[in-house]
């Protein structure tokens, strides 16, 4: 144990010693494939989400694109409603056909959703199993 002279404190530990150290990393070069594996499969990761999250826009755009339709639809027919019940089937319909739209709207949303995170977390489930192989066989 080494202790510094001019200090009230000594160190507890021993000098620094490269050898000992690179002894508890003895595959360097695989720690820098991991550490390079980890940043790849965080980048594609990110990827996945972002082109996950652009499909979601654009799926939800074109959903409400469709209920605005409905909707402009809907109001031209009732506009042309000759009597109460004529409206009153118009708005049932307009009701139903909204309502059918919206869950076919959420289901494609989940279903891409679930997809994304299946895309967005692939890469990273592949690094870490590839980094408790190689932590294995250190």
């Amino acid at each position: 144990m080494t202790v510094a002279t001019s200090s009230p404190f000594s160190f507890p530990f021993g000098t620094f010693n490269a050898d000992a150290f690179s002894g508890f990393f003895p595959e360097s070069d695989s720690m820098s494939s991991l550490a390079r594996g980890a940043m790849e499969a965080s980048t594609a990761s990110t990827r996945a989400s972002v082109k996950g999250m652009q499909d979601a826009g654009q799926t939800m755009m074109a959903h409400f694109k469709d209920q605005m339709s409905l909707s402009v639809e809907t109001g031209k027919k009732l506009a042309e409603a000759g009597s109460l019940e004529d409206a009153m089937n118009i708005q049932t319909r307009y009701v139903k056909s909204a309502f059918e739209n919206n869950l076919k709207g959420f289901s494609e949303l989940s279903e891409l959703y679930a997809e994304t995170m299946r895309e967005a977390f692939s890469p990273i489930a592949k690094q870490a199993k590839k980094a408790a192989k190689t932590t294995k066989t250190a």
